[in-house]
């Protein structure tokens, strides 16, 4: 009898409590802020006549949306201050670039940005400090990036002449010339090493993981038939004992373009075994080592002199049997391999056998 008093207790302080907090509406949460426009990631270096410049764009769903990226640049003595102010960078230096928003592609993560460096107005005492600045859709625009500043050097070597290339059927040998001087005129050009990038498909990559000290590089991953672009820079040294993750490139070489052609046919089929049987001749022997041979032809002759071929196609067995010939006379064979170009090898040694009956 006492619990139902108690129940109905609990029932009702419940039923309070619920009421009570359906009934109040609690205080609007503020907007989720959106991520500010800012770089702080700029990248100099410099390559041949040209400075790259190369900077991450954010470009998820709270970042503000980007109208344009302005491009500045200061040249001056590399005696100056480096410290210096946004506003005063800003009163000195040059706007030279401004990509809008549709010329950065939707998924890049890095922007890249070539400018052309003129000799005649810069020195090795001469630097070059850049910025950038996002503009959002408002045109308000967000705070200077981090400064950029590097020294051109005007004793970087041209780039490498006379690009050749030597096809084999296992690899491609790439050669050029190094070159003879620097880009202020000076010589000996300045070469601690080489740099060789290969275009398929438009994409250019370097094909090699460390300066090259040899003016030849052997390639070995290819496919005859493809289309292939090589481009060769020299790499200089800024100073004497600098690292290798401080040279500087060349210019980029004179392309060299090749379609690799499949000219060279397989080697002669060897330690053929002949036998005669039941009114047959058959033949057999080790399939060839090159991976690209599809078949094989056979050649018969009654003399060894006048000699015809009784394959009317590539046979793909390592195996023949001759059903076309007399009980009692001797036939002599020669086999060849053929690759998928159409190359066909030199003909085997000449192997005989006299046909016997059952």
């Amino acid at each position: 009898m006492t619990r139902r008093p108690v129940l109905s207790l609990l029932m009702f302080a419940f039923c309070l409590l619920l009421l009570s907090a359906c009934g109040k509406v609690g205080d609007p949460l503020p907007p989720i802020p959106k991520a500010p426009l800012i770089v702080n990631e700029l990248a100099a270096t410099q390559q041949g006549t040209s400075i790259l410049l190369s900077f991450p764009v954010a470009k998820e769903t709270r970042t503000e949306k980007l109208k344009r990226v302005d491009i500045y640049r200061l040249i001056e003595p590399d005696t100056a201050p480096q410290g210096i102010t946004a506003d005063d960078y800003l009163t000195r230096a040059a706007l030279i670039a401004s990509l809008e928003e549709k010329q950065i592609p939707a998924r890049a993560s890095v922007v890249n940005y070539v400018d052309p460096i003129d000799f005649k107005m810069a020195n090795d005492h001469t630097r070059y400090r850049y910025a950038v600045r996002l503009v959002n859709l408002e045109d308000r625009p967000a705070d200077l990036s981090n400064y950029a500043s590097l020294t051109p050097l005007s004793t970087v070597a041209e780039p490498p002449l006379g690009l050749k290339a030597n096809v084999t059927q296992t690899e491609v040998e790439i050669t050029w010339q190094p070159p003879a001087a620097n880009l202020n005129g000076s010589s000996p050009a300045n070469v601690a090493g080489y740099n060789l990038y290969r275009r398929v498909d438009k994409q250019l990559l370097k094909v090699n993981a460390a300066p090259l000290k040899e003016t030849r590089y052997v390639e070995k991953q290819f496919q005859f038939g493809t289309n292939y672009e090589y481009i060769a820079r020299a790499l200089s040294l800024p100073r004497p004992g600098a690292p290798v993750s401080e040279m500087i490139e060349s210019n980029e070489s004179l392309p060299l373009t090749i379609i690799p052609k499949d000219t060279f046919p397989p080697t002669a089929p060897t330690s053929i075994t002949i036998a005669s049987r039941g009114g047959l001749i058959s033949l057999f022997w080790p399939a060839n080592p090159e991976p690209d041979v599809i078949g094989y032809h056979l050649y018969r002759s009654e003399d060894e002199k006048t000699w015809t071929k009784i394959t009317p196609r590539p046979i793909t067995t390592i195996t023949f049997s001759d059903r076309q010939v007399q009980i009692g006379k001797r036939y002599f064979y020669q086999i060849t391999a053929v690759d998928n170009a159409g190359n066909e090898s030199p003909r085997s040694e000449a192997h005989s056998e006299i046909a016997e009956p059952n």
